[in-house]
């Protein structure tokens, strides 16, 4: 009960100051009509003017908005990779690889229907191949180890390990590439060079120098990770097209699916595309409001190699398996301060990216974020209650969103707060451009019914992560199909509920969104764009509010 008044507390005080604010400004734009009173002093009014002119003032500052070939789409980027596809031959020896690769898991498949050797071995064997199958399956159990609402929680906190424990390469093979990109031996071009790598990816892995005085990330792609992929996901083409065949099952629209994802898996081999997606996404967010939410500097980038910013920092994966596994201690921890820090600069920075950018970064599981504190790893579960920074990692993977998009996923977000299970149906069933459900008004009823119990809207202790899960079974019931993009958007608010959970499960997502959603449906879109760093500081006015009479409630 505590923390449902916090949650209600803070909802109403943040939206009902942001929407003050807002009917001011709108007033002033002569978008609504002022009653008839004597002139008085507007504080609400300037307080947007004053914000608007300095939103003004800082788009000068950071000048015209970084080159990006990627407005062009996926699929262009995609054939920015020079990569003949695999001839027959090739596609047989590679799929009788992965067979004799994922033996050892499927013979012992019947044995893992025995709880202790299944968490005790079995998971291990299935995350070891998938480790040493190569980027697209490493990426799959990427994607899997935050999907609890599908796999088994110990299953998803071993595949939570392939965030940074995926296989490396030689330092030979990084030397090459490193001498190719700089243009002169390591030594000449940097005072030092790690051999071994601190981190490792399904794409690359990632050597600790200093370059020019300063510590740099350099990213290296593997050897042969382009053929790879194309080979591998032509295997999964082949397969989803003979699974399209079959009328029973087109409804899952897996080759779309497919097709969409590989060319963004092959676009992400491209570190060069990565750098541009950084250098848009940091000018993005460097805005007020946003000073302690950063993006690593990209400063050299070629297709295979990316020198970036080195960031000390923690990876939040360290928290949230430890918290999966049940490994709490005093010195591992992280303190309420610092676990709020995250989940709300995490979800801020998700609906900027959605309300303001659509410009998604489309991998936001917790083995993406780094943890600073004061520009250093934290130290201690507080940090010596430094100043905290939220890092973003790993741009490879971002998802583009059209008006269509966004308008769809921001009327389902907000369905859900207003708990209006009808509405929310209406926009999933936006979610593709031709939608096959043939039974649109029962998948309608079964939402309605679905919400009536379970989501209820702001203030009512909604559970994010169950009916976002509750709403995908409906969707598979009614073999309702969602394309890629919107699921990328689903897995990433699973992902950011995940963390939220481990962390502090006494924080309710949906609420927390509150402000910036339902300030975002009464409001003009450019409106709402330019009152942003207002309305954040209202906001978290509001979640400091309600995080203290929480604190205090429990101490009590």
């Amino acid at each position: 009960m505590p923390a449902r008044r916090a949650n209600r507390l803070r909802g109403t005080i943040t939206t009902t100051l942001a929407l003050c604010a807002i009917a001011a400004d709108a007033r002033e734009a002569g978008l609504a009509k002022p009653t008839e009173r004597k002139p008085v002093p507007n504080t609400p009014a300037l307080l947007v003017v004053g914000t608007t002119a300095r939103y003004a003032i800082e788009r000068l500052r950071r000048g015209p908005q970084p080159p990006l070939r990627s407005l062009v789409g996926r699929k262009e980027e995609a054939s920015l990779v020079n990569q003949e596809p695999p001839n027959t031959l090739q596609l047989v020896v590679r799929a009788a690889a992965l067979i004799v690769l994922f033996l050892p898991a499927l013979l012992t498949a019947p044995l893992a229907l025995f709880t202790p050797f299944r968490e005790a071995f079995w998971f291990r064997l299935v995350v070891m191949a998938l480790a040493n199958a190569g980027t697209a399956f490493i990426k799959w159990g990427q994607w899997a180890s935050c999907r609890t609402d599908m796999f088994p929680e110990r299953l998803c906190a071993e595949l939570s390990r392939l965030h940074s424990q995926a296989p490396t390469h030689g330092y030979e093979h990084t030397k090459a590439e490193v001498e190719q990109a700089v243009g002169c031996p390591i030594e000449a071009g940097f005072e030092s060079f790690d051999k071994r790598p601190f981190a490792s990816g399904s794409i690359a892995q990632l050597h600790l120098a200093k370059r020019n005085g300063e510590l740099v990330a350099v990213k290296v792609r593997h050897p042969r990770v382009v053929e790879r992929i194309v080979s591998d996901f032509t295997l999964m083409k082949g397969a989803a097209d003979a699974i399209a065949r079959r009328k029973s099952l087109a409804w899952l629209n897996l080759k779309a699916s497919v097709d969409q994802f590989s060319a963004t898996m092959v676009a992400q081999t491209r570190l060069d595309v990565e750098a541009e997606h950084i250098r848009r996404m940091a000018w993005n967010f460097d805005q007020a409001g946003w000073r302690d939410v950063r993006f690593p500097k990209a400063l050299l980038a070629t297709p295979s190699v990316l020198i970036e910013s080195f960031e000390p920092g923690e990876l939040v994966s360290r928290y949230t398996i430890q918290r999966s596994l049940k490994i709490r201690t005093d010195e591992q921890g992280l303190s309420p301060r610092l676990a709020r820090f995250l989940i709300t600069r995490g979800e801020e920075s998700y609906l900027r990216m959605l309300l303001v950018d659509n410009f998604m970064h489309a991998d936001m599981h917790p083995g993406n974020i780094l943890l600073q504190v004061d520009g250093r790893k934290p130290v201690g579960p507080d940090g010596g209650g430094g100043k905290p920074t939220l890092i973003w990692l790993d741009l490879g993977m971002v998802a583009q969103l059209d008006k269509a998009e966004s308008a769809a996923f921001i009327g389902f977000l907000q369905s859900l707060g207003t708990g209006d299970g009808r509405a929310a149906a209406r926009h999933v069933l936006r979610f593709t451009e031709e939608q096959p459900c043939e039974t649109p008004e029962l998948f309608a009823e079964d939402m309605a019914a679905f919400f009536a119990k379970s989501c209820r809207g702001y203030g009512t202790d909604v559970n994010f992560g169950e009916v976002l899960r509750g709403v995908l079974n409906i969707v598979r019931k009614h073999r309702v199909t969602i394309d890629a993009n919107y699921m990328t958007l689903v897995t990433n608010c699973l992902c950011l509920d995940g963390m939220a959970l481990e962390l502090l499960p006494s924080v309710n997502v949906l609420d927390l969104a509150r402000p910036l959603l339902a300030t975002s449906r009464w409001v003009p879109r450019a409106v709402f764009k330019r009152t942003l760093p207002l309305l954040l500081a209202i906001k978290r006015l509001g979640d400091s509010a309600a995080a203290r009479l929480q604190d205090s409630a429990v101490s009590s």
